[in-house]
């Protein structure tokens, strides 16, 4: 069934996201004016989303059974029942999201807020056939197939959709065994396409190396996973051998920096990156501006998550401490100062992370 698939697809993106639970908090009422930017974290003590602002404070709670994929702005969310509707932070339905006899791929907010750009497939296809589509709708509007996307043998998922700039980037994934015996996720395209006329302004591929039986790669290559920004305007290419991440342009495909570390995300505008440095106990978490790789923040751990908030410089990232188990929730604004939002709460971030977001 339609629903199910996303409902599964979205449950596996979502649990790469999120850190665990295990403080206690007490929800109280919502308000009746919206209180700005938001995250839902999972209440500890009952089957129930927290609604916190970026400060920490508790706003308000909503019934987390079938809760997935808020905003950016956590103004509305994803509850998936016997079908997908979009409620807003008081739990008021705002209308369904178009689902036909297509079956929905991984996908991504649009940076507006009230648009989602996702990934349909035909009828008894599988996601890595060659034969997906971009398709864009708001809830109670009938969605609408952008263009034809991704390769076969990769499963295709939106990283950014920008109305604001006309254009989706669309990262095609791989989770294959490396030569560690492990799995991991790599990008093996990006495709940029234009919304309104679905042509592909940029692509490019990335190299994967020899997948062998079982989809085992028998000859290194250097691996990329790519970050992208929320405007549609760059991505970080990661290099997962090099360790240095390339920033390039959209759609031009210039390459307009080289950072030493992984880019987990970017800042709204795309002007700063979220980004991993170092490794064991001397590794830490940066927020730097990537043009002039100015560091204005920078702390201990290992990034997770990133979150932009959207019109604004902040960024929120979860890190997980490089001793013990404890993951913090932090927030940085644009002049690098910092609090903490959380500790070892469950939150559930508005990402398609196994796309390479």
């Amino acid at each position: 069934m339609v629903v199910r698939r996303l409902i599964f697809l979205v449950a596996l993106a979502l649990s790469a996201c999120q850190p665990q639970a295990a403080a206690k908090v007490t929800p109280s009422p919502s308000p009746t004016v919206a209180p700005g930017d938001l995250i839902y974290v999972q209440d500890p003590g009952g089957p129930r989303m927290l609604e916190l602002d970026w400060s920490g404070k508790l706003q308000g709670s909503v019934p987390s059974q079938g809760f997935s994929t808020p905003s950016p702005d956590g103004s509305r969310f994803f509850r998936a029942t016997d079908r997908i509707t979009v409620e807003d932070w008081r739990g008021h339905t705002l209308g369904a999201l178009d689902a036909d006899s297509s079956s929905y791929g991984l996908g991504n907010w649009a940076d507006d807020g009230k648009h989602f750009c996702g990934i349909v497939f035909p009828p008894g296809s599988g996601p890595d056939a060659g034969n997906a589509s971009l398709w864009i709708g708001a809830p109670g509007e009938k969605g609408r197939v952008i263009a034809h996307v991704g390769k076969p043998g990769s499963n295709p998922g939106v990283a950014a959709c920008s109305i604001k700039n006309n254009r989706a980037i669309v990262a095609g994934g791989l989770f294959p065994h490396l030569p560690s015996g492990n799995r991991g996720l790599i990008t093996a395209e990006i495709q940029v396409v234009n919304l309104s006329t679905g042509a592909i302004e940029f692509e490019r591929d990335y190299p994967v190396g020899n997948l062998g039986a079982q989809g085992t790669i028998a000859a290194q290559a250097d691996w990329v996973l790519v970050a992208a920004s929320p405007d549609a305007r760059y991505v970080a290419e990661n290099g997962l051998v090099s360790g240095t991440s390339a920033i390039r342009e959209l759609p031009t495909g210039k390459q307009a920096a080289t950072l030493h570390g992984f880019v987990v995300g970017f800042n709204s505008d795309g002007s700063r990156v979220g980004l991993n440095v170092g490794k064991g106990e001397s590794a830490e978490v940066q927020v730097a501006a990537w043009s002039d790789q100015k560091v204005l923040w920078h702390g201990p751990g290992v990034a997770q998550s990133m979150l932009a908030r959207p019109n604004s410089n902040d960024i929120m990232i979860g890190v997980h401490s490089t001793f013990g188990d404890d993951t913090d929730v932090i927030a940085v604004d644009g002049e690098g100062r910092s609090h903490v939002v959380s500790r070892n709460l469950s939150v559930t971030w508005p990402c398609p992370c196994p796309v390479g977001v």
